[in-house]
């Protein structure tokens, strides 16, 4: 199979013939004008030393052998991690995404500079499935990541909810000096430096902000355009249109974990980021080559990058789930060889599942327990008290009554492993 090959590498072997820029501009009219070329109605002007250049372009890509073969790995990945989420019992199958949510708000944060640590998520995580009122850093963008296994998504449909987005996930976490001072969005134009290197500008004025969100919102609404594709160049363009002045790279990757989680398992899509960070060179250098005057707007190979970071994350979902499944097998057979009544043997196997399988709130307060399992307080505190002397369980805190399972069993279990 033939390696498809980017304007831009034509360019530079062209450029020195004698009728090189000919050659270089037929190759371009040849592939924008192909039948089979995929065009957004999106335009941009490149960037070059930091600063847009004058000629404009319409994004456009080609439905490469590539892409497709990405996109069959991606689709197949996905049917296999909502298949091993079915084999794992509904407690584990819940801390396994809240471990992973946690994961990726911690990414998304890490890519931008912005402190946080898994301790603090932990609380957030808390709080948000406590239904607490309690004003926390990075409360709504919890909930907000956290919605994506309810089937709840940010539908954009208009310019205006881009903002929304903005004031729920990070306008707490912005400066006041890098608030938004338009109406909705910044109103002069924003240069953005790597070091001392300016990298990229955006839209210059807030008007121009509103003509690019507008195409955007048209363009990701559009039914002409296959899912994915349209996923991660509407994530570019979001990227280079650059509405505010601080929290573009958060909101940008939200919005396309949101719309990911659609079209894709929600496991896959909490991950993006992750698999971003994990591939931050890439990532990067997929932008700067998007941006590139010689590459013309040709998005394909930027799709390309996009879809192998998210094959790369599915496949490290796809390991976390086969080795909790075998945990889970563990945990069975551990339970099995302690002869216990069939109530403890299942108060057990829910408890190891809370400590086992997230790195935070490794126990259950005694009313989850009772809701999850269906019994009463009466007969719960029976049992621990027997569970309790036996060194099967231990309290975690009087206040609410919480219990988890035993160091003793703990260590038991991972000393066989």
């Amino acid at each position: 199979m033939n390696k498809y090959k980017t304007l831009k590498s034509q360019y530079f072997e062209s450029i020195e013939l004698p009728d090189g820029e000919k050659q270089v501009q037929d190759f371009y009219n040849h592939r924008f004008s192909n039948e089979v070329t995929v065009k957004t109605g999106l335009e941009i002007k490149p960037i070059k030393r930091g600063e847009r250049i004058r000629d404009k372009y319409e994004i456009f890509y080609l439905p490469i052998v590539n892409i497709s073969n990405l996109k069959e790995i991606i689709n197949t990945n996905s049917r296999l991690i909502v298949s091993l989420l079915s084999k794992l019992p509904e407690v584990a199958k819940s801390q396994i995404f809240l471990n992973n949510l946690i994961d990726e708000i911690q990414s998304t944060n890490d890519i931008e500079g912005v402190r946080s640590t898994r301790k603090e998520l932990s609380e957030v995580i808390e709080s948000v499935l406590s239904k607490n009122k309690k004003d926390l850093r990075f409360k709504g963008l919890v909930e907000q990541y956290n919605n994506f296994r309810v089937d709840e998504y940010n539908k954009i449909t208009d310019v205006s909810e881009f903002r929304k987005i903005y004031n729920t996930l990070v306008s707490d976490e912005v400066s006041k000096d890098d608030a938004p001072d338009g109406e909705m969005f910044r109103a002069k134009g924003v240069e953005i430096i790597d070091g001392s290197k300016p990298i990229h500008s955006g839209s210059p004025s807030e008007s121009a902000i509103n003509n690019d969100l507008s195409k955007l919102v048209a363009f990701m609404n559009t039914e002409e355009i296959p899912a994915l594709e349209k996923c991660f160049i509407s994530h570019y363009f979001y990227e280079y249109v650059h509405p505010f002045y601080d929290g573009n790279g958060r909101t940008g990757r939200f919005i396309a974990c949101s719309y990911l989680s659609r079209k894709v398992d929600y496991m896959s899509a909490i991950n993006f980021s992750t698999a971003i960070m994990e591939n931050k060179s890439m990532y990067y250098h997929a932008f700067s080559e998007m941006s590139d005057p010689h590459n013309k707007a040709d998005a394909t190979m930027f799709i390309v990058t996009m879809m192998r970071i998210l094959v790369s994350g599915q496949k490290s979902i796809v390991e976390k789930l086969n080795d909790s499944i075998n945990l889970i097998g563990q945990i069975r057979k551990q339970i099995a060889e302690l002869n216990l009544s069939k109530m403890q043997s299942e108060i057990l196997y829910v408890l190891f599942q809370k400590r086992c399988f997230g790195d935070f709130l490794d126990g259950l307060t005694d009313q989850e327990l009772m809701k999850i399992m269906n019994i009463s307080r009466y007969k719960l505190n029976k049992e621990f008290e027997q569970m309790e002397s036996s060194d099967l369980v231990q309290i975690v805190s009087e206040n609410p009554k919480t219990h988890k399972v035993s160091d003793k069993l703990i260590n038991q279990l991972f000393e066989k492993n």
